[in-house]
């Protein structure tokens, strides 16, 4: 069976709805311009990629950017826009598109899973080469050639999230895989709420599952749970923000949404073992003898994979 693909230019100042409920084609969306938008409904496993520029997304759950030559790969409703002049990609389809794909590649897993990393450059280059293909309205073979190559690449990407459905459960492989979409889900909003908005019921209700039960299979499949993730994250946001700006620690109190000042320099010291002053104070030839990591972080890798992080802001 073979794998079909449409292209779409999407220009400055124009929003696209490509109606991706049914069908069985794939959609290759290439915008560029600032003002231009993309909406994709909810359920539609859609990848996406910013070449030139940072990518605003906005989910049900959350806003934050997509870093330029970063891959998202997401079935959540999601809306994307530029303001700047960049170009980014689209690839979308309706799930009986992408079970054509899936039954094509060798050895596919059950399906794709949620993540947000930096893009491999073969990966960049065969997306770029599938829309210059496209955009010359070359043979269908040989645009069907290029969206296998460019999935069977995305697929080798996420080998590295592979071992972490031995972690979850589930009675059959597709169940455990179902399960590890809904953990990573919940994983890409804590790495992204910035504003430390998302509480343990809201996560749970995201994930479909009690808190109880998030915590436990959290923990079994990252190595932590979810609010020692949220935790980490925080403290890593600190040091940035202590070490790369002149905020004064009140306002990194606020930003962070520590209780109080007081809170916040113990929790600091108590995960570096230095005061935010002496941590502004010390010379840059001295931070590789302190880890910008809280020191009560267990250790990822006595767990599960290592997975992409969250630039920090």
């Amino acid at each position: 069976m073979s794998v079909a693909t449409d292209l779409h230019p999407l220009r400055s100042d124009t929003a696209f709805d490509p109606g991706l409920a049914s069908g069985d084609r794939l959609q290759l969306i290439r915008a560029a311009g600032p003002g231009a938008r993309l909406e994709v409904p909810a359920g539609t496993w859609s990848l996406w990629l910013p070449l030139r520029h940072d990518l605003h997304m906005e989910s049900a759950c959350s806003r934050w950017r997509l870093p330029r030559r970063h891959l998202l790969i997401t079935r959540d409703a999601m809306q994307g826009h530029a303001e700047g002049p960049g170009t980014w990609l689209v690839l979308a389809g309706p799930q009986n598109a992408w079970n054509t794909v899936m039954r094509t590649i060798p050895s596919p897993p059950p399906g794709w899973l949620p993540m947000q990393a930096p893009c491999e450059r073969k990966v960049l280059r065969a997306f770029v080469r599938l829309a210059r293909l496209l955009r010359d309205d070359r043979e269908p073979d040989a645009c069907e050639a290029a969206t296998l190559a460019l999935c069977t690449m995305l697929m080798e990407q996420q080998c590295a999230l592979q071992p972490l459905t031995n972690r979850c459960n589930g009675r059959t492989p597709q169940r455990r895989y179902l399960t590890l979409q809904r953990l990573l889900r919940v994983h890409h909003l804590i790495e992204h709420d910035s504003d430390n908005h998302f509480s343990l019921a809201r996560l749970a209700r995201v994930a479909s599952y009690s808190p109880w039960h998030l915590i436990r299979m959290y923990r079994d499949a990252f190595g932590e749970t979810p609010s020692e993730h949220a935790a980490r994250l925080r403290l890593a946001r600190a040091w940035s923000m202590v070490r790369e700006s002149e905020m004064p620690v009140c306002e990194i109190t606020e930003r962070l949404g520590f209780e109080s000042q007081s809170a916040f320099c113990r929790a600091f010291k108590s995960a570096y073992g230095l005061t935010t002053t002496q941590a502004r104070r010390l010379p840059a030839t001295a931070l590789r003898q302190i880890s910008p990591r809280p020191t009560h972080a267990r250790p990822r890798t006595q767990h599960a994979p290592p997975l992409p992080s969250a630039r920090h802001r």
